[in-house]
Formats: C-alpha cells, structure tokens, sequence
C-alpha cells in the first residue's frame, strides 16, 4: 500500500545485520534439537511444543526470505546471497523435521 493513492512507495536505504538473524536462527535449532544446556522444565516445553516450535520457525524463516527477496544489496552482494541461502537451509531444516514428525505419527502438540 503506498503512502498516497497513485504514487509508488519510494525506496529507501536499511541496514542489515545479519548476525542477528544467523544467532536466532542457530540459538533456535540447537535448542530445538536440545544441542545446547537447558533447563528440565525447557526440554520437556520443546519436547511438547516440537510441531509448533518448528512451524512457527518455518513461517519466520519465510517471512525473512521474502523482506530479503525485495531487498538490493549497495554493496557486498555476496553477502545478501550467503544469508538468503543460510535462511533457505534453515527453512528446510524446520520442513524436514516437521515431515519427520508426520512420518513418526507424533504430529500432535499437547
């Protein structure tokens, strides 16, 4: 939706951090897939929640994509492409999962 009816929405300059997203992204799966110390209480929640957690984790890996896919780099191209394909394994390591929960039959949040 443009700002005026009939005008485009200019574009303008972000920065980026990638970092940012590269930590949520290897935080998350290491906790997922119980990698890092957690809490009893914290296993039994991503034992649970594990069909949840990975959804919610593959609408955010896509949601990224698509900010990502309307965005042009100013400079260091490479860096934009590492990311998107970092993102892209990470929504497909949260769709692999979830295909593995539908094979094992536990497809199910309590």
């Amino acid at each position: 939706m443009s700002p005026r009816p009939g005008e485009r929405d200019a574009a303008f300059p972000v920065e980026l951090d990638p970092s940012f997203i590269r930590v949520s992204m290897d935080m998350w799966r290491k906790a997922t897939d119980m990698q890092i110390p957690l809490h009893d209480a914290f296993k039994i929640h991503f034992m649970e929640r594990r069909k949840s957690l990975l959804e919610g984790f593959e609408k955010t890996g896509k949601a990224w994509l698509a900010m990502l896919r309307a965005m042009k780099p100013t400079s260091n191209a490479s860096e934009l492409v590492a990311l998107r394909a970092d993102i892209e394994e990470f929504v497909r390591w949260a769709e692999d999962g979830l295909e593995t929960l539908a094979r094992l039959g536990s497809g199910h949040d309590a």
